[in-house]
């Protein structure tokens, strides 16, 4: 327990893990499924009864899962063939075909103390259906990468050798195949399998934006990238309806923010209602730009651990909009530092794309409940 402003708040305990995944897409899959059946309880939830997902769909999304992220199918292979199970008992596919709250900004070296770009954001969501795990990825073929997993195959966000950092957010109301998902208006991947792929095949920014444009994407994302040669950029995506800017370090602009609703013009329209607390987020994120002429990533650790409407950070987990990650990606220096789980509680730590030591930490998560007023409803 931890008392705040006269408030006593429980503090719950769970477990970050650390993992290297490295070898060939197949071997990577068995090193996965080993590490599964050491969790009965979190790959119970990755599996869906034999025959429950149709076959015609399970051609499409392979058939599309070769194309945009190749050696994933041979990954899940590996893994089905650890835990004995049929590839389409997997629910990686059936969540995967068609969001989670987040804060997400990047800066230019024009803004920035130390003269780097800076990719930072936090991530929020519940604990219990995230498996809370970090790794670094080395696949023969593939770019190495450090980053979030979800749903055991895909990434959340990280940094690649190339030093090209790429995060999310979601638009609205989530977009995805569970219960109180809204259905996709277009057939296309989730979030998860964009991130992976911008961070297997994708060298930089206009890589990475040029791969989302042309991929089926079926749901409502907020893509922020950046990359060592300083470029910035932020893609949106509604209903199938797609847009993005870019910065470089000439540009007069030198940051980008977004939380979870449409900041570019040509996707408002296609926007059907913004949460009030986005909209909170947001402002809060410009305003520390504008009041500050230039920014440090210690200045940002600050905005991300402050606490919300003034800050960023949130302890709604039962809610599904608590923090589980904060992180500022230095793609100049090509580290992440971060927190798992709130930084208001948690230390930080500091990562580059290289062979992780393997362990558990512990992680605590102050748990409070948030104001009606945090969901009401902008428009």
């Amino acid at each position: 327990m931890i008392k705040a402003k006269g408030r006593v708040i429980i503090l719950k305990e769970i477990k970050e893990t650390l993992k290297n995944l490295c070898g060939s897409s197949y071997e990577v899959g068995t090193q996965i499924g080993k590490w599964a059946l050491t969790k009965p309880n979190l790959l119970q939830t990755m599996l869906l009864p034999p025959k429950a997902y149709p076959q015609n769909k399970m051609k499409e999304i392979k058939k599309l899962l070769d194309e945009y992220c190749s050696g994933i199918n041979e990954e899940i292979q590996g893994f089905a063939d650890t835990v004995d199970v049929s590839v389409e008992q997997v629910i990686f596919y059936a969540m995967t075909y068609l969001e989670r709250g987040c804060s997400l900004m990047a800066a230019l070296p024009g803004k920035t103390e130390n003269g780097h770009t800076l990719l930072a954001r936090n991530y929020d969501f519940n604990d219990s259906m995230e498996e809370m795990c970090f790794a670094y990825t080395e696949i023969k073929g593939k770019y190495r990468h450090i980053g979030s997993t979800l749903n055991l195959f895909g990434r959340c966000d990280g940094m690649n050798e190339h030093g090209l950092g790429a995060c999310k957010a979601s638009n609205g109301l989530p977009v995805g195949n569970f219960e109180g998902g809204q259905k996709a208006r277009v057939t296309g991947f989730s979030f998860w399998i964009v991130i992976r792929s911008i961070l297997e095949n994708c060298k930089n920014v206009k890589e990475a934006i040029d791969w989302t444009m042309n991929a089926p994407i079926g749901y409502n994302i907020s893509l922020m990238v950046a990359d060592k040669d300083n470029h910035i950029a932020l893609l949106q995506c509604m209903d199938g309806h797609k847009a993005y800017r870019i910065l470089e370090a000439e540009s007069a602009e030198t940051y980008l923010n977004a939380t979870n609703h449409t900041i570019l013009e040509e996707i408002k329209p296609y926007e059907k209602m913004v949460i009030d607390s986005s909209v909170i987020r947001n402002n809060a994120i410009t305003k520390f730009f504008q009041d500050n002429d230039k920014v440090s990533k210690s200045t940002l650790k600050q905005l991300l651990s402050l606490s919300y409407p003034h800050g960023l950070c949130c302890h709604y987990y039962e809610e599904f909009f608590g923090t589980l990650r904060s992180m500022i990606i230095d793609v100049t220096e090509q580290t992440i530092e971060m927190t798992f789980g709130s930084p208001q509680t948690n230390d930080w730590h500091t990562f580059s794309v290289k062979s992780l030591g393997e362990k558990e930490l512990s992680v605590l998560l102050p748990q409070e409940k948030a104001s009606p007023d945090f969901y009401k409803i902008n428009r």
